[in-house]
């Protein structure tokens, strides 16, 4: 059984036509036709759900209506439009091919699915929605949502995400979208994978596709797909050092680019814990903050029983982060010998100026101490 027919692209998309939700990006492109409007919507879902994307996306758009105005911002601009969304190396990259499509190519748009895999930032799966959306290529675009589908669709008992089945799902979407109207089926088929054909609890009855779905009459749903292979995370200890003066403004740096997270953000000092000893995240720290980080440490430990406040989580692609907000006067001199990228603020107006949550989070916790 297959689901790649002309009556079933034909049933989607009179589905869609009736039942797509009214998203900001699909309206804009409904009556601008400014694949603009696309692009932005593509890179904000990756690693993010769309009730998290919209009011950034939507302030996103206040601040640069078009490539143009994105192109002529400073990378400070861009990471503070989108604060909180994470995964940052995806907006600087948005940038660079914004820069890309308005200053080198004039304003012109990429022709094609493979003219979209030269601009920074697009890899295949951005391209395929781009093409299928903005120029009615024929792409068929598979994600996890689709991957859910498909394999309630066929029955597939096994783990979703595998790559020999990731070929497979792309070949049937492909011949799916060949049909007709890709992108609007593209987009049928995710928008089923997350409104009707759930993790859990699938609204079968309601669904286009169910007189296809072989877990539907099997009664399989539950145990179709199986469980993903998992991401394997490696753990990481960090140390958010807040510098703050004797009059109580604080310290913030640009980190390096050579930083192993968060790099060019603004935000407080970031030490990695290798063995036993801390080290400055893409610069060299002076040995009497490493003490202090290493003493702040040990009190930690002595008083992990207690709710201190001061230690938190966080998650970063694959890495599980436990960290820890470190508190330290210090003075100008030190300062200086800190970071030569740092400048002072008012506790005010500090928050304003972060861009990651992990340095939102340490802020958060010296305030509850």
């Amino acid at each position: 059984m297959t689901i790649a027919t002309l009556e079933t692209n034909k049933s989607l998309y009179k589905w869609y036509s009736a039942k797509a939700r009214p998203l900001p990006w699909r309206e804009l492109w409904r009556i601008h036709k400014d694949p603009w409007h696309i692009w932005v919507s593509e890179i904000m879902l990756q690693q993010t759900v769309i009730k998290a994307v919209i009011p950034v996306y939507d302030k996103f758009f206040s601040l640069f209506p078009s490539v143009h105005s994105l192109a002529s911002a400073t990378s400070e601009d861009v990471r503070l439009a989108v604060r909180g969304l994470g995964y940052y190396r995806r907006f600087d990259l948005l940038h660079k091919g914004a820069i890309e499509i308005s200053k080198n190519r004039k304003g012109q748009w990429p022709k094609s699915f493979q003219e979209w895999l030269t601009i920074p930032g697009v890899g295949s799966y951005t391209a395929s929605a781009l093409s299928s959306i903005t120029l009615n290529e024929h792409q068929g675009v598979v994600d996890g949502n689709v991957e859910r589908v498909l394999c309630r669709i066929h029955d597939i008992r096994t783990a979703p995400n595998l790559p020999a089945l990731k070929q497979q799902f792309k070949q049937t979407m492909d011949q799916l979208v060949s049909h007709g109207n890709p992108g609007s089926i593209n987009q049928a088929i995710m928008e089923i994978g997350q409104t009707i054909c759930t993790p859990t609890q699938p609204s079968c009855d309601v669904c286009p596709l169910n007189k296809h779905c072989l877990s539907k009459k099997n009664k399989s749903q539950s145990i179709s797909p199986g469980p993903k292979v998992k991401t394997v995370f490696q753990e990481i200890d960090l140390a958010i050092v807040i510098p703050r003066l004797a009059n109580g403004r604080f310290l913030l740096v640009k980190r390096s680019e050579k930083a192993r997270f968060l790099k060019s953000t603004v935000g407080f000092p970031t030490f990695i814990k290798v063995g036993n000893e801390w080290q400055g995240d893409g610069f060299q720290a002076p040995p009497w903050l490493v003490q202090r980080i290493h003493a702040s440490s040990i009190r930690q430990q002595k008083r992990s029983k207690e709710n201190t406040g001061k230690t938190f989580k966080h998650s970063i692609t694959k890495y599980k982060i436990l960290a820890q907000s470190v508190l330290s006067t210090i003075s100008v001199d030190e300062a200086r010998q800190l970071d030569g990228t740092g400048f002072f603020l008012d506790a005010n107006d500090v928050e304003a100026k972060l861009v990651s949550n992990l340095d939102r989070k340490a802020m958060k916790s010296i305030r509850l101490l």
